[in-house]
């Protein structure tokens, strides 16, 4: 007889998604305090410096593909899933499962992605500009067989994306795993970890960064008017 539970446990990557989110919302806090206490004199120190300059880098990379408001808009959001993937990616470090590594959460990226590509759409293009490329495209006669694609078209690329987290999330473990208990076996446990740590750091940081440059130019071509 199959068992239906409206409520369970939380699976070890949500535990781990939910650590992270808190660990994450106490650094900016205590950070966003220190900033606003800085006079225009002061100069950051220690913690301060290092995430003033990491964000005036993260900024100015998005600000070559949004300017203006859209920057404002949307930087705070791109600026987000990349230090939270970059944590996700290299939680293993600290004994914890990687969220990612859950279907679920790497499709929850997915669908906020979705989310915030049709708002921008709607916001920049208007809603009946956004159904007539849809429906008509740029071939008017041809809009039998447009119009399914387009639709796919439009859940395709975020859908795509939350599959790249997951599949390359997983096959990154595997493979580390691997190398891992080979190098174990014959070098030591310590070039193992080692190399464990180096695998963990480097596909972690690099999956966060191709998702994040990802968003953010089709951010940019949904805002792009034309």
């Amino acid at each position: 007889m199959l068992d239906f539970k409206i409520v369970g446990p939380l699976s070890s990557q949500v535990i781990s998604t939910l650590i992270i989110v808190f660990v994450l919302s106490v650094i900016f806090i205590i950070v966003g305090l220190k900033v606003s206490k800085l006079k225009p004199t002061d100069t950051p120190k220690g913690l301060v410096l290092v995430v003033v300059m990491f964000v005036e880098m993260v900024k100015n990379l998005i600000g070559e593909h949004l300017e203006g408001k859209k920057l404002q808009l949307f930087g705070p959001y791109l600026l987000s899933i990349l230090v939270f993937l970059m944590f996700a990616n290299t939680i293993a470090l600290f004994g914890l499962r990687a969220p990612l590594s859950n279907a679920g959460i790497a499709f929850s990226f997915s669908l906020m992605t979705l989310f915030i590509l049709r708002f921008t759409d709607l916001k920049y293009k208007g809603p009946v500009k956004k159904i007539k490329n849809i429906v008509v495209g740029h071939v008017w006669w041809m809009f039998p067989i447009m119009i399914p694609i387009n639709l796919i078209g439009e859940v395709s690329s975020p859908l795509t994306m939350g599959i790249r987290l997951f599949g390359n999330m997983v096959s990154g473990a595997v493979i580390s795993a691997m190398v891992y208990a080979v190098l174990n076996a014959f070098m030591g446990i310590f070039a193992g970890v080692f190399l464990h740590a180096v695998f963990d750091i480097f596909f972690g940081v690099v999956q966060a960064f191709v998702f994040f440059m990802l968003s953010m130019v089709n951010i940019s071509m949904a805002a792009d008017a034309s």
